[in-house]
């Protein structure tokens, strides 16, 4: 047997020698019967083992039913080079109806063969009808699909829908065909054609999503599998069908049928020219907010504030899931003790102070930790009766963190400050925590009038060997005049809660307009000391200048250039096309904001707020 194999062999590299001196093209067709000392399946392993120590392709060419193949039907190519012609002829009383791979000349002739061939030419009679469907998609999702008949000798017309669904365009045939219309004849019979409508890019980045099951964002604790894309940006933060997972996020705005939602991509990666890579990113729906632009503003604000080291980075970007447009959202970073967000050191010590720890006041993340485990990664204290805190970082489920040592460490710490508050130890309190941070975390807080502000979303942070941080600045919608049934509507008109505890308070009465200056322990505290009060006073008069500036970013009539509505108002007003909610009550929204109906006016709302509010702040603090 092994002598046969390498006689069979010996005599294959003859016969390919001899073919090659006589044909310029180097072509290697299948040997021909008397070569192949009998059939040729007989031979097929042995071919099968000299063809890929030639590196030689196997190109089939059947014929189905009432057809057939005139040339050689069977051949071998060099990786690379074409294969002889061949041609599909039709019997009598039949048409050829094109090539199983959809090629539509009967007469063909493979070029730069690199990879094997098995094709079919298909006949059809010509008594009978040929059948060609079109598939409309948008986001890889098949919204509609078309069949169409007609006879063998006549042809199909088709077009696609000339109005593409809301921030789609116009899209384009899978096979290459240019413009929405088609012409088919025979040669299509039996396949289907796709129309995909492409994202529209209106001077906003796209990011497309689709999830492995195609069901969209429904589970804010479970990641599904997704392939993200991101475009109409500069080229550099392009990228197309990168793996990631998807889950919801959000509290209260959970609740909105507009959701924000996480991507945790496998690999690193940057987001729109952040500057830094990480595996996490959320995506920010604004449901509530009709302006769009509070937490931008807020964030744009912490920027220029120097008390604040850390701002997470923050842009629009149009969102399509699983083929839905989904609106306008702005993708930010996850707070997070990594390179270029808090860039400090991520490692678990068994001496805690040399360890950095996030803290977010109210103690209610995404997955509701806070609530379900208890007395690891959450505790409260009795000198703080707003709320728990929940440990953001480190992360409480690494083997090397210890609750006994890491949680008792930092609670330790929060009461050795909240202690020098109540006792107004000024100097202490200068060496527990950050001065800077806390003065500027607290002019955007109170400016905001913040609804969340010392309740839940407010973050801390203790940096290694070192002090007590406020910030980063977190989730500020619920503010700006954008809450009801917590304060009257005016920034002149701004009080805290009515309970008992405010009422009785005589921080209230004497402070009255300041919200955050009420409802913290912490700033109820801090401005016990006129050090602090001082320092506030002339940072008011300090930042005003650089607040004001920020705040020509939320301008509407044209005169900014670079202004969030001179941006995307586009983008902004397409947003309100597939959330039709101007004019109706969205929690948390005042009657004043319902009343509002216009993107424009919301924004110029929101900013005439916040420069009133500024007024007021500078009023009660006595800056002039």
């Amino acid at each position: 047997m092994k002598l046969l194999k390498v006689i069979s062999i010996f005599l294959l590299l003859t016969i390919f020698i001899s073919s090659c001196a006589k044909t310029p093209q180097d072509e290697v067709s299948r040997p021909t019967e008397e070569t192949k000392n009998g059939d040729y399946s007989e031979n097929s392993e042995t071919l099968g083992e000299f063809g890929a120590e030639l590196n030689l392709r196997k190109v089939i060419y059947k014929a189905s039913k009432n057809g057939k193949i005139v040339g050689e039907s069977e051949q071998y190519v060099k990786n690379g080079e074409d294969t002889k012609e061949v041609k599909a002829v039709a019997e009598d009383g039949y048409v050829f109806a094109g090539w199983s791979d959809g090629v539509k000349d009967r007469v063909r002739q493979d070029k730069d063969v690199r990879e094997d061939i098995s094709v079919t030419a298909n006949f059809l009679s010509v008594n009978d009808k040929f059948t060609v469907k079109y598939a409309i998609s948008k986001g890889g999702k098949i919204i509609d699909v078309v069949e169409k008949r007609a006879s063998v000798e006549k042809t199909i017309s088709y077009t696609a829908p000339k109005n593409p669904p809301l921030a789609y365009t116009e899209g384009e045939w899978d096979d290459g065909v240019v413009g929405a219309k088609r012409v088919d004849d025979v040669c299509s019979h039996g396949q289907t054609f796709i129309y995909e409508y492409k994202p529209l890019a209106a001077g906003v980045p796209t990011i497309e999503i689709k999830t492995k099951d195609g069901g969209g964002v429904t589970d804010r604790i479970n990641y599904k599998e997704c392939k993200v894309t991101l475009a109409n940006t500069e080229e550099e933060y392009c990228f197309d069908n990168v793996s990631a997972q998807i889950r919801g996020r959000g509290n209260s705005s959970w609740g909105y049928p507009k959701k924000g939602f996480r991507l945790k991509f496998d690999e690193k990666i940057e987001i729109l020219g952040a500057g830094h890579k990480a595996k996490s990113w959320n995506f920010i729906s604004n449901y509530g907010d009709k302006s769009l632009i509070r937490n931008m503003i807020a964030y744009d604000m912490s920027s220029v504030l120097s008390g604040l080291d850390y701002t997470v980075m923050h842009e629009f970007i149009d969102v399509y899931i699983d083929g839905d447009y989904c609106g306008l959202y702005m993708v930010t970073d996850k707070i997070d003790v990594s390179k270029g967000r808090l860039d400090l050191d991520k490692n678990i010590y068994s001496d805690p102070s040399k360890m950095t720890f996030v803290l977010e006041i109210g103690a209610t993340n995404d997955d509701n930790k806070a609530d379900m485990v208890k007395n690891v990664d959450c505790f409260s204290t009795s000198k703080d009766s707003n709320g728990s805190y929940y440990i953001n970082y480190p992360e409480t489920d690494d083997p090397a963190y210890r609750a006994s040592v890491h949680l008792t460490y930092i609670k330790d710490y929060v009461e050795q400050c909240l202690d020098a508050l109540s006792n107004e130890d000024w100097d202490l309190i200068c060496d527990l925590i950050d001065i800077d941070s806390f003065i500027d975390h607290y002019i955007i807080q109170e400016l905001y009038a913040n609804k969340d502000g010392f309740w839940r979303s407010v973050y801390f942070y203790k940096a290694p060997n070192g002090k007590l941080y406020a910030g980063p600045v977190w989730d500020l919608d619920q503010g700006a005049g954008n809450v009801s049934g917590c304060y009257a509507e005016g920034a002149y008109e701004t009080y805290p809660y009515t309970d008992f505890e405010y009422e009785s308070s005589k921080y209230h009465k004497e402070l009255g307009k300041p919200w955050i200056a009420c409802a913290s322990t912490w700033y109820r505290r801090l401005l016990r000391n006129e050090e602090f009060v001082e320092l506030l006073r002339a940072r008011l008069a300090e930042v005003g200048p650089a607040l004001m500036v920020v705040l020509e970013k939320a301008t509407t009539d044209g005169s900014v250039a670079d202004s969030y509505y001179s941006l995307y108002s586009e983008a902004m007003e397409r947003n309100f096309e597939r959330w039709k909610i101007m004019g109706k009550t969205v929690w948390p929204n005042t009657p004043a904001i319902v009343d509002i109906t216009t993107v424009k006016g919301q924004i110029d709302y929101m900013r005439e707020w916040l420069i009133e509010r500024y007024d007021v702040l500078c009023e009660h603090y006595e800056v002039y």
